[in-house]
């Protein structure tokens, strides 16, 4: 059997790793870190735990397809709850924009904070 070193336990390694091992590879995964890497990663301070993952969840369809290649659903192992808003931005002298949940009222905002801004939302 052929083997596999992945360095890094973010959503990466962990992808590349799952994906060697289905191909038949003895997969060794390493981590600098005491638990998962990357975006998978999470501080304490506290006794407050604040997850280092993505702030949105973009591209479900990459996740949901992730899932299907090993024969899972996503929605076997969580679930998701849209929130309004869905995180609040704060800038210098004490601004701060929440940014909402819905998506029309998402590119409505964009295009209060910039011109063309929900144009160019939609273009990113």
């Amino acid at each position: 059997m052929s083997k596999a070193l992945v360095i890094g336990s973010g959503f990466a390694g962990i992808s590349a790793a799952s994906h060697l091992a289905q191909k038949g590879y003895e997969v060794k995964v390493l981590e600098k870190n005491e638990g998962a890497g990357g975006r998978c990663s999470v501080w304490s301070k506290n006794d407050f735990t604040f997850d280092m993952g993505p702030s949105w969840y973009w591209m479900p369809d990459v996740f949901e397809r992730y899932f299907n290649q090993f024969g899972k659903q996503v929605q076997d192992y969580y679930t998701l709850d849209r929130l309004d808003p869905g995180y609040r931005v704060f800038f210098p002298e004490n601004l701060c924009v929440d940014i909402p949940g819905n998506e029309v009222e998402l590119f409505q905002l964009f295009d209060r904070l910039e011109e063309n801004g929900g144009e160019k939302l939609e273009i990113f």
